[in-house]
């Protein structure tokens, strides 16, 4: 893939994709956890947790290259056993470990497990730009959206 005359290599092309996807969950409220590929956010009172997480392939290599995305809402409640008052960030990455709560984007927005390839034949069809905004941005966004419905069920339970 060429930028501005420059070859980009796969971990640079998903990199560039990364910081997309953090822009747009900004928007939704959620944070970055370092230089990770984990999106979180809190209820007000840190008793339900969003997580949003863009996982590598462990087959990578160069030439191509995967990624998909495992999503998550977690309520205290969910955690059998949890004496503390709030959420925290290790919480959160513990139960996508767990799988409690979890669920996989292809299946929320495609129907299937999917998983993104980065290869040298897709990125000489696209430019970043468009393979983001056209197979990326509108399953970020819909997950964000659908991670917000849980969350607000999930904060009833402790309205009542």
């Amino acid at each position: 893939m060429m930028k501005g005359g420059m070859y980009m290599n796969n971990i640079e092309i998903y990199d560039y994709i990364l910081s997309r996807v953090q822009a747009e969950l900004l928007a939704f409220g959620y944070s970055r956890s370092g230089k990770s590929g984990l999106f979180y956010r809190y209820s007000a009172d840190k008793k339900v947790g969003c997580v949003i997480e863009m996982q590598k392939s462990a087959f990578n290599y160069p030439g191509s290259y995967s990624f998909t995305f495992n999503l998550g809402c977690i309520a205290l409640y969910n955690l059998r056993g949890y004496n503390k008052e709030k959420l925290t960030l290790s919480t959160l990455k513990l139960a996508l470990t767990f799988q409690a709560g979890v669920e996989r984007i292809g299946i929320l927005c495609r129907g299937t497990d999917y998983w993104w390839d980065i290869t040298d034949e897709i990125m000489k069809e696209y430019s970043l730009e468009e393979y983001y905004d056209r197979f990326i941005q509108n399953d970020i966004k819909k997950c964000a959206a659908h991670l917000d419905e849980l969350a607000a069920k999930k904060e009833e339970v402790y309205s009542k």
